[in-house]
C-alpha cells in the first residue's frame, strides 16, 4: 500500500508552519521510503540556486537503491535534506518524504512518517532508531575526544534507556564484531585508528538500534581498493542477515554494480535515469551514464581507452535552456538544446530515462552504444572484472 492512500493533513501547528501527524497503522507498504516530488534550495529570493529539482523514488524493504553521479550532482544534498540534517543556508522547497516502519509489537503493521513536517521530538525518535546515515568521512563525524566505546554507550544510553551500562557494552563488543573489529577498540580515540576501522564503527554505530534504513554517504570514498572491497563485502553480508534497506552514494558506478538492487543516477541535481543495476550497467540508456560507466576501469581483463565525460558539471545559477547535459553531450541533437526530456518510463518498464534520444517520436537512431540489450547471463562480480 502506497502512502498516497494515507491521510496526513496537518491538525498541529508548529513554528509558523503546518504539522502533519503520523499516519496511522495500516497494512505494511512494499516501500520503506517514498519521497515524491522534492525539491531542495539554497538561499532564497533572487539569490536562490535550486540544487534539488522534483525528484521523486522510492526504496523497497531490504533493498539498496544506490544513487550515482558527479560531485554537485545533488547526491548528498538529497539525503541530508531527506533526514532533516540540512543546514542552512539549504532549505526544502517542496514534496513529501514518507518512512515507513515496523510496528515492534506487530510486525504485519507499520506506521508512516512524512520527515519534511515532521517536529524535532519526531524527528529524534526515528533517528537512529528507524533511520541511520554513515558520513563520508569517520574521522570528523567522530568525537576526537571521546574514545569508540564511549560513543555507542551515548547512542545506547539515549535511545536503549532500559539497558544496564554491561548490558550496553556487550552490546557494542557484538556490534564491532559484526564488522570484524576486535573489543579492544572501544578504548582507542578515533585518530588511533586506521580509515578503514573508523568507518567499520560508523557502519556499527548506524546498525546499533537495528534501523530500517541505513543511509550510507559515500563510506569508501577515502579508502584504498583492497579496504573498500573489504567494506562493500562487509555491507552485502550485514544486509542480508539483518534485512536492513539501504541507500549507498558514490560516484562510482562499479562500486553499486555488487551492492545495489536498483540504481539512480542524478546530474545537475535531478534524475536522468532510474534501473536495476546489472540493466543499467550492461546497457546504459542515457548518455551521461554511459560516461560515467567509461570514466572506471574494470578490475581485470583487457586494457582499453578511458573517454570520460568531457566538460565540467553545470552551474546551477546558471543552467541550459533545454537539457541540462545537452553541453557535454556526444549525441546531443538541436532539440535537446531548447528543450528539457521528461523522465520517462522506458519500453514499458519500470526502468525511467530523461532523454530525447529515446523518446516516442524521435526520428534520429539511437546509437549503438545506447541500445545494447542486457543479457542477464552474468553476474556483478564478473562484470566488474571484465570477464565473459
Amino acid at each position: 500500500m502506497s502512502a498516497d492512500t494515507f491521510d496526513i493533513q496537518a491538525v498541529t501547528q508548529m513554528n509558523g508552519q503546518k504539522e502533519r501527524d503520523v499516519v496511522p497503522e495500516v497494512e505494511r507498504g512494499e516501500f520503506v521510503l517514498e519521497v515524491k516530488n522534492f525539491s531542495v534550495d539554497y538561499g532564497v529570493g533572487e539569490n536562490m540556486v535550486r540544487a534539488v529539482n522534483d525528484v521523486t523514488l522510492h526504496v523497497r524493504r531490504s533493498n539498496v537503491l544506490g544513487i550515482a553521479g558527479e560531485s554537485g550532482s545533488g547526491k548528498s544534498t538529497l539525503v541530508y535534506a531527506m533526514t532533516r540534517l540540512l543546514r542552512a543556508p539549504g532549505v526544502i522547497s517542496g514534496g513529501d518524504v514518507i518512512l515507513n516502519f515496523a510496528n515492534p509489537e506487530d510486525e504485519k503493521k507499520f506506521t508512516a512518517v512524512n520527515l519534511v513536517t515532521a517536529n524535532e521530538k519526531e524527528l529524534r525518535r526515528i533517528r537512529w532508531s528507524h533511520v541511520s546515515i554513515v558520513l563520508q568521512s569517520a574521522l570528523s563525524a567522530l568525537n576526537p575526544v571521546l574514545r569508540v566505546g564511549r560513543e555507542f554507550d551515548e547512542v545506547l544510553k539515549t535511545h536503549r534507556s532500559d539497558l544496564s551500562k554491561e548490558q550496553r557494552r556487550a552490546r557494542a563488543v557484538e556490534l564491532l564484531s559484526m564488522v570484524g573489529l576486535n573489543e579492544d577498540r572501544l578504548s582507542r580515540y578515533p585518530h588511533e585508528l586506521s580509515g578503514g576501522q573508523r568507518q567499520r564503527i560508523m557502519i556499527a554505530l548506524a546498525l546499533a538500534l537495528d534501523p530500517d534504513l541505513v543511509i550510507m554517504d559515500e563510506p569508501t570514498t577515502a579508502l584504498d581498493v583492497v579496504t573498500q572491497r573489504e567494506i562493500i563485502s562487509e555491507l552485502h553480508d550485514l544486509r542480508s542477515r539483518f534485512g536492513f534497506a539501504m541507500i549507498f552514494i558514490t560516484h562510482d558506478l562499479s562500486l553499486l554494480v555488487e551492492l545495489a538492487d536498483e540504481i539512480v543516477v542524478m546530474y545537475a541535481g535531478e534524475i536522468v535515469e532510474r534501473a536495476g543495476a546489472r540493466d543499467l550497467y550492461e546497457a546504459p540508456r542515457h548518455p551521461y551514464t554511459l560516461g560515467l560507466l567509461n570514466s572506471f576501469p574494470p578490475l581485470h581483463g583487457q586494457r582499453h581507452e578511458l573517454t570520460g565525460i568531457p566538460g565540467s558539471p553545470p552551474d546551477l545559477s546558471d543552467l541550459p535552456t533545454g537539457c541540462n547535459f545537452y553541453p557535454r553531450c556526444p549525441f546531443a541533437m538541436t532539440r535537446c538544446e531548447h528543450e528539457a526530456p521528461g523522465l520517462r518510463a522506458f519500453e514499458n518498464s519500470d526502468r525511467t530515462v530523461a532523454c530525447w534520444l529515446h523518446a516516442p517520436d524521435s526520428s534520429v537512431p539511437v546509437p549503438v552504444e545506447l541500445s545494447r540489450r542486457a543479457t542477464g547471463a552474468r553476474d556483478a562480480v564478473a562484470l566488474l572484472e571484465g570477464r565473459p
